[in-house]
């Protein structure tokens, strides 16, 4: 037998009498969940925003530095991480402001593929991007706005590591001091 999770939650008390009226009084409520859960998941997917796939190459260090990015603010996935990204800079292009700071790509031997599915109203507004900055390709893009959110981060990750060992030192003895804060120098 399969091992047993605890599922308990409150529900709304019209949404309870439902469920309720369909149950057969031989069934333990966890029996009848089970059973409407798993006829509700197994159901065919419901037609949904046609999706479309943008997939752009990206250097084996910004793979890494993405998932270390990825990793410290769990549980963000990589597409709603992207997706966000491209959403803000597209909102901030629509209002008349440029994105993008620098969309230099480094070329680079080793390279990862980093693919997402989006909203194909997502996609147009990127193609509507691209066609507005005649030559830039989508992997410019999409490495230029990844690449400028994870300097963004770095940045602040080194400036919190710079603070907490400024306020570790500060927190130190000097050892020309003794214990009153008086100093341990004499003159004669």
């Amino acid at each position: 037998m399969e091992p047993m999770k605890n599922l308990c939650g409150l529900i709304p008390e019209s949404l309870h009498k439902r469920l309720m009226e369909n149950k057969d009084p031989e069934m333990t409520n966890g029996e009848y969940l089970t059973k409407v859960l798993t006829a509700y998941l197994d159901q065919p997917a419901t037609p949904r925003q046609e999706q479309r796939t943008l997939a752009v190459q990206i250097s084996e260090e910004m793979f890494q530095q993405l998932k270390s990015y990825l990793d410290a603010h769990s549980p963000l996935t990589q597409k709603a991480f992207v997706q966000s990204l491209l959403n803000q800079a597209l909102g901030q292009w629509e209002q008349g402001e440029e994105p993008l700071q620098d969309a230099a790509i480094q070329e680079n031997k080793k390279e990862r593929t980093l693919a997402i599915t989006m909203p194909e109203t997502l996609f147009q507004r990127v193609e509507q991007y691209l066609e507005a900055h005649k030559g830039m390709s989508k992997r410019a893009f999409v490495v230029g706005v990844v690449a400028q959110e994870l300097r963004s981060w770095e940045l602040e990750q080194n400036q919190s590591e710079t603070q907490e060992r400024d306020e570790a030192q500060s927190q130190e003895p000097d050892p020309e001091q003794d214990e009153q804060g008086f100093g341990m120098s004499m003159t004669m």
